[in-house]
């Protein structure tokens, strides 16, 4: 597990690069700031819920996105969960060079200069471990619009294909 610490090196929001055990020791409060993160969204792909995101997640926890996932955490007062980006692989193949990875999100109720703060700090650390697999690209739905409008702040790029038309792409 890797933390670090807010820039101005106060503690109050740690963010986390976790494993699974890690992640299934505190499912509840991961569960819960899912919940609470995807609750009124709307959401990019025709049948998705709030159920999306969690059922992805605990699919990387449990192992059934491949090996070497690890979720990017931020957590805050008393180490709730305030934000994350889960799924992230650390393990790929000898010739990939492009990855997925899940769902980004900062609980609500955050004020918004912190929020940027905070995503910003969280989209740091979930790249820098894909490079650090060796990945050259993200390739990712976007789940939702506010999601969409987020990520491309950090270079993401709309380009569907037949077939995918909630395809985004960034270079790392």
């Amino acid at each position: 597990m890797l933390d670090a610490e807010n820039p101005d090196g106060t503690e109050r929001t740690r963010i986390v690069l976790a494993d699974a055990e890690f992640m299934k020791s505190r499912w509840d409060d991961v569960l819960s700031a899912l919940n609470s993160a995807f609750a009124d969204s709307v959401f990019n792909d025709a049948g998705y819920t709030a159920d999306n995101p969690v059922a992805f997640t605990r699919a990387g926890v449990d192992g059934k996105l491949g090996p070497g996932m690890k979720h990017v955490l931020a957590l805050g007062t008393r180490e709730a969960v305030v934000g994350g980006w889960f799924c992230i692989p650390t393990a790929r193949t000898t010739d990939a060079t492009e990855c997925d990875a899940g769902w980004i999100f900062v609980v609500p109720g955050m004020e918004r200069a912190a929020r940027r703060q905070l995503v910003d700090r969280i989209v740091e650390m979930g790249f820098q471990t894909m490079r650090d697999a060796g990945f050259r690209y993200v390739v990712s739905n976007m789940g939702t619009p506010a999601g969409a409008k987020s990520m491309s702040r950090y270079g993401f790029v709309h380009q569907p294909i037949e077939g995918k038309q909630n395809r985004w792409t960034k270079q790392l």
